[in-house]
């Protein structure tokens, strides 16, 4: 049996807690999923790798957590977004930029026809 020093864990959830509140809030936003009880799992996973994450860098627990939280998520039935079909291509956001500045303005907003490069006001 492991024997887990509880106020070291309890000193390493007042630091991570507040960050994983805000990441499940997003996650669970739109889903059936609670927060509080995804948190709750997500530091019951940390409970039982502790000894292991106790020696390692803030950024590397930081990292573990978004990996627990996320699988503990899926496994609680919610979805992941799919993050590669939410980022528009850069030239699709260019164009619908300009498109939307010619109605608003009547002329382009930057580029070749424009005469300048950058924004133009």
């Amino acid at each position: 049996m492991v024997t887990v020093n509880l106020h070291a864990f309890g000193e390493f959830v007042r630091k991570h807690r507040p960050a994983l509140e805000v990441r499940a809030a997003k996650l669970c936003a739109g889903s059936a999923v609670d927060s509080t009880e995804l948190v709750g799992e997500t530091l019951e996973r940390a409970l039982s790798v502790f000894e292991r994450l106790q020696d390692q860098d803030t950024a590397s627990v930081t990292q573990w957590l978004d990996g627990a939280m996320s699988r503990c998520f899926a496994r609680m039935g919610g979805q992941l977004p799919d993050s590669r079909a939410a980022a528009p291509d850069l030239q699709q956001t260019f164009d619908l930029l300009r498109a939307r500045f010619r109605e608003v303005y009547g002329q382009p907003a930057f580029g070749k026809s424009a005469g300048v490069t950058g924004w133009r006001m």
